[in-house]
This record gives C-alpha cells, structure tokens and sequence, in this order.
C-alpha cells in the first residue's frame, strides 16, 4: 500500500520512505497503516511529531509539512518567522528541522488558495478574464454598428492608451538598457569578495540552481550548464539540479548521465531528479517539476540547510536554453546580501532576458515577439512606480521564501510558474505581516533587477511555416498564463473577506490593484485596441479613398506647406470623418513606433557587439573563457561597421512596420480569445507544449 504511493527508484530505507509521503505532500487515506509500517521497522517519529501538523479532510487526512523559518534549525531568527517546536532526533536519514509559528497554529488549517478548489469563487474568478476580454470586443461591434462616432471615440481612447502604455515602456527600456551597460562594465566577484573579507560570516552562502526541462536538446542544456560553470561561484557554491521528466523515458536517464559527467568537477555539486508523471494534483509542466525538484533537493541537503541561514541560499530557476551572464550568480550575491534581512528574504532577483540567440534566422513576426518581450520586461524592472515587476522565465529568491509556510514551494497545479510564483508570495507577504504582528503593513514582495542580461532562444522549427505555427502553440500556452488574472482576483477577493475592505491598508489595496491593472493591459486592452484599429481601418478606407480621390490629399499638401500641419488637419473632413478621431487612432503609431525601434536596436547592437556580455573578472581564477559566438547569431565581439550597424537598424525597422499588427493579432489577440475560452470551459486543466527549438546557431 505505501510503496504504491512513491515510485520505487525513490525509496531508499523505510525512514526515507515516510519522509517522501510527506515531504512531498501526498496524501494517506489509512494513518493506522502507516503507524504499523513504523512500529515494524523501527523508524522514528512520524512527521507529525517533527513540527508538521496534521489536518482532517473531508474524507481523508492529511499531513503536511509546515516549514518556514530562516535557518531550518539554524538559531538565527528573521522578521516574520518564528520558532516551533525542534523535531526529535533520528539518525536516517537526516532531517531538516521544521519551524511553525504561533500565530500560524493559532490560525487553524492552513488555506491553499487555487483556482483548482471547489466551490463559486474560485469558478467565478475563472470566467473574469472571459467575460473582460469578449465583453470588450462585443462593446467594440456594438458601437461600430449602431454609431460610428461612438465607435471611433471608444477606439480613438484604447489607442491614446495603448500608445502611451508603448511610450512608457519604451523610455523605461531605454533607461534600462542604459543600466545595463553600466552593469556590464563592473567586476561585481570583486565586490563579493570584498564583501567576504569584511563580513566573513557571509561566505556560507549556497546558489541552487534548479533547470527544468523535457525532452530538450541536450547541447542547449550542456551550453546552459557551461555559463552557469563561468561564474567565479561555481566550484565553491553553486549546486545544479536538472530537473528531468520522467515520462521521457531510458532516454532522459542517460542524457542527465552525460551532462552530469560531463560538468560535475565544474560546480560544488550536480545532480538529476525525475519528475513522475499522472501525479494526483498534478498539471504537466514547468511549475510541477519544478516543486518535485525543489522537495528532493531539499532531502538531499537536509544536514547542510539545517545548519545554514536560509536567507543566504538563493535559489535560481531557469529554462533549458537560458544562457546566465557569467558574473550573474556574483552580482545576485553581493545585491541580495547587501540587502536588509527582511527585504532579502521576501525579494526576487531578476535579470532581463534577452530572446535574441536566434534573431538571424528567426521568421520576421517571431523577431517583433522578441522585440515586445525585450520592451515589457525590462521596462517593468526599470520603472515599478505604477505596478511591479514580475518574474519572467528565469529568476532567483532566497530559500526562506520558497520554503515559507504559507509559500511552501511552487503550486503544482499552474501553468505560468513564474508569474504566479510573484503573485503568490505577493498575498503570502500580506496575509504574514497580519499574522505575525496583528496590524496591517506595506506588501514585501519586490522584483529585484540584476542588469547582467540573460539570453535565450527565439521559438523557431524546421521551416518557415512550422516555425511561425510553433510560435503561435507557445503564444496560445502563454496565454494560459491569464489564469493568474483569475489567481489575483481571487486572492485579493478572498484577502478582503478575511479582513474586510476597509480593515486593509491602502498599500495592499493599491498592490493588488497595480497586478490587476498590468495584466488587464496586456493581456485585454492591448487586444482590444488591436481588434478596434483592425475594424477603424475597413470603416475609414472607403471615406479616406473617397477623400484621396477628390483631390482632398493634395490640397492638404498646398495648406500644410502654407499653413502648417496642426491647421491643415483641423480643416480636413477626410471624408466624413472627425479629423481628431484619425489622428488619435493613426497619428500617434509613428512617433511611439520610433521609439520602439530605436530601444529594440541599442540593445540588439549591444549584445552583437559584446558589450553586454561584460569583462572577465579578475578573480574568475581558472575558470574557461565563454565563446559567445558560439552561442548568438550575428555576434560580432566588436564595434560594428556603419554597413553592418545599418543593416541591423534597418533589419528591426522592416520588421516593426510590416509585421508588428500582424504579430498583435495572431501572436497576442487569437491565442487570448482561444486561452480565455479554454480556461471558462476546463479551468486550468490545459496542454503543457514544449517550445521548438533550433538544432544549432
């Protein structure tokens, strides 16, 4: 009965057998079996009785594991953790000492809050992004076929907004792409040095880096592993998990074989875990593998943690083909511990990324993705003044966040891991600050940026057409991804039923609606004003060819040469239609467009010309030379000539101004319509579609 609840290969004494049930959260329908297991074998205490607590179901009972202090037994205490209870002692396995508050205990059955529970809000919450997005297309036909000015207002005010969404993303990337160049250009294993022989304490410090990945190319993943082994931090502190699929099969074995014999001398350790398939609770992806690879990494260095800070081990996860700056583990050192305690042990880290491996060869409409992809996330984390960051593909926070209680790791149940990881340490930050202290403060939770860049590919297949359709799956698979704007309304909603709309602060209130206000902009009103330009424009060209063949553009010509442009349009009808209404919905594409490319290619031509891969540290010791060549095509390590520089320039302007509408609607608007559909029919049950990649640069 117990084996069938754990596969086989990871049961290694029945102490460790016990351990896995709970550790990993599964359930026990009969606890009686289990104490007979014990008492036959001989193992110790049940995880109960080492700070877990047990909670009855419906049905069934349930033990799990309430971890959450800094140091898993270290004696160090952080704001907003508390000690519990130490666990007995057992000599095997080793245990990871388990901390639970007070005020957690005080608080009955911890609440899991998923889109997956039952009942009428989470269902609700899952028909908002649904009933946001059609309901603002319909508005758009509506209007259209009752009145035309109306319609030409409404599409004219999404545009003036989209537009100036654009400017603002284009200004902060620009500001961001200027930091870092600045960033390039430190030695920050110097910095982190320095800071070691000033604070000696600080050395302990631990990076995990946890690589999920499924049936990926094995020299993409041998090449991710070689920039992680760049980093000065490898051989003394970084430990790599590969987070292999079981489902791949002999062939997912040995490949994780080969690449651990391959790099295992290169970091302080290396080793693979085998995610099993048809997990109960388990939806097939990232965010699933990720959490059994968490867990099994936290068996494995049980006697370490236990005798560790965990606010000084900083976890980092990262795609299979995700390429880190070589001094990125050294610059996320010495910014997360340069950090007050409080604010390190509920921040994220987060290095802008880069799709840019591929861009030669690349189809025209997937380079403008990589383009906007560019611009929404290094704007976000340069400018969080109006909303946050998020996290994005590949990041890094501190043990004690992933391992907070009401944290415990990564959902399994969820799509967009990385998203929904912020949002839920967001409302755990909130609901901790009213727990421990009984009084209302600011949210904790922040995307910190670390201006080393980290590059990827651009989803590309065999083929033109199969790589514009392979791009099109994954933008449909993240579009899945406007589940978390059903997963923040319900917290949020959830959040003010626990403590009333007015018992909460306005920071927390203007927090949550800053998250609901990002994602309703790109991922509604961006689709939306997509939708209504596409329209605007079959309803404006019989006027404006009408206009056109009246002569009207040339006596627009002799007035703008007499009068100016501003008066000319003022007295132009184009046809019927209000001159102001043309330029809001037409006018302002140019200049924002402009603004567009000229950010897309200074970071394009930075990275080309090496100047964003930075120097090598003086203290790298005998760590190899990475060849970025190898790695980014069209990288040319030097200044470009003026043919080169121009032929990139123009490269990025053909593909803004012939694909750019194009790319919105097949790339953003369908795979929404399609995302928002599925998750009011199946929730958040969907196909996990792993990204096509090319063989080689």
């Amino acid at each position: 009965y117990i084996t069938a609840a754990v596969p086989p290969h990871f049961v290694s004494s029945p102490d460790a057998l016990l351990w896995q049930l709970w550790h990993q959260g599964l359930e026990l329908k009969d606890r009686s079996r289990i104490a007979s297991f014990r008492s036959m074998t001989g193992t110790c205490t049940l995880p109960q009785e080492q700070g877990m607590r047990c909670r009855a179901g419906t049905n069934q009972a349930r033990c799990e594991m309430m971890a959450g202090s800094p140091g898993l037994g270290s004696p160090n205490e952080l704001p907003g953790w508390s000690t519990a209870v130490s666990p007995k002692k057992c000599s095997s396995p080793p245990r990871l000492m388990q901390r639970m508050s007070g005020a957690d205990m005080a608080g009955g059955p911890e609440r899991t809050v998923s889109l997956s529970n039952k009942g009428f809000l989470p269902r609700f919450c899952t028909c908002i992004p649904f009933l946001l997005l059609w309901g603002g297309l319909l508005l758009v036909v509506v209007c259209a076929m009752l009145s035309q000015s109306t319609f030409f207002i409404l599409t004219a005010v999404l545009s003036i907004f989209t537009m100036s969404y654009s400017c603002d993303l284009s200004i902060s990337s620009l500001i961001g792409a200027w930091r870092m160049r600045l960033a390039t250009t430190q030695d920050w294993q110097a910095k982190v040095e320095r800071m070691f022989k000033e604070q000696p304490e600080m050395e302990d410090v631990m990076h995990i880096v946890i690589l999920p990945n499924y049936k990926e190319d094995e020299h993409h993943l041998l090449r991710s592993l070689d920039y992680i082994a760049a980093s000065p931090m490898a051989k003394r502190s970084i430990r790599v998990v590969l987070a292999m699929e079981a489902r791949e099969g002999p062939s997912g074995t040995e490949k994780a074989e080969r690449l651990i014999k391959q790099t295992g001398h290169k970091f302080a350790d290396i080793f693979a875990t085998f995610h099993p398939p048809n997990l109960p609770g388990d939806l097939t992806g990232k965010s699933s593998n990720t959490q059994w690879a968490y867990k099994q990494m936290l068996n494995r260095y049980s006697k370490d943690l236990s005798q560790s800070d965990i606010s000084r081990v900083l976890l980092s996860v990262g795609d299979a083909d995700t390429l880190w700056h070589p001094q990125y583990f050294s610059a996320l050192t010495y910014t997360a511990l340069s950090m007050p305690l409080e604010q390190r042990c509920w921040s994220f880290f987060q290095s802008p990324m880069l799709l840019f491996r591929n861009l030669e060869t690349a189809p025209a409409a997937t380079r403008v993705t990589g383009y906007a992809t560019l611009l929404f996330e290094l704007a976000g984390l340069t400018n969080q003044f109006i909303a946050p960051a998020f996290c994005y593909s590949s990041y890094s926070l501190t043990l004690a966040l992933a391992n907070h209680p009401l944290v415990d790791g990564w959902d399994r149940d969820v799509i967009a891991e990385d998203h929904h990881m912020f949002c839920k340490c967001f409302f755990a930050s909130i609901r901790d600050s009213i727990s421990k202290t009984g009084t209302h403060r600011v949210p904790k939770t922040r995307v910190e940026p670390i201006y080393l860049p980290s590059t990827a590919f651009l989803v590309e297949s065999d083929g033109y057409m199969a790589s514009c359709y392979a791009r099109f799956q994954q933008a449909c698979r993240h579009s899945q991804g406007v589940a978390e704007l059903s997963y923040t309304w319900l917290q949020y909603i959830l959040l003010i039923r626990e403590c009333g709309f007015f018992g909460l602060p306005r920071s927390a209130h203007f927090g949550s609606l800053a998250i609901l206000y990002k994602m309703i902009a790109v991922h509604m009103v961006n689709q939306v004003e997509a939708f209504a330009v596409i329209l605007a424009t079959v309803f404006a060209a019989p006027s404006l060819l009408r206009w056109f063949m009246a002569g009207g553009f040339t006596t627009l010509a002799s007035k703008v040469a007499a009068e100016g442009l501003a008066p000319a349009l003022g007295q132009q009808n184009f046809g019927g239609l209000a001159s102001w209404s043309i330029f809001s919905i037409f006018g302002t594409i140019s200049p924002v467009l402009i603004l567009m490319i000229c950010t897309s290619y200074v970071v394009v031509g930075d990275l080309l010309e090496g100047k964003l891969h930075g120097r090598r540290s003086e203290n790298a010791g005998a760590q190899e030379e990475i060849d970025v060549s190898r790695d980014v095509q069209g990288f040319v390590g030097k200044n470009m000539t003026s043919l080169q520089k121009l032929a990139t320039f123009g490269r990025i302007c053909f593909d803004y101004l012939a694909w750019a509408h194009c790319t919105l609607i097949f790339y953003g608007l369908l795979p929404v319509m399609i995302s928002t559909t599925k998750l009011l029919r199946n929730g958040q049950r969907c196909e996990y579609i792993v990204a096509a990649k090319p063989k080689q640069i």
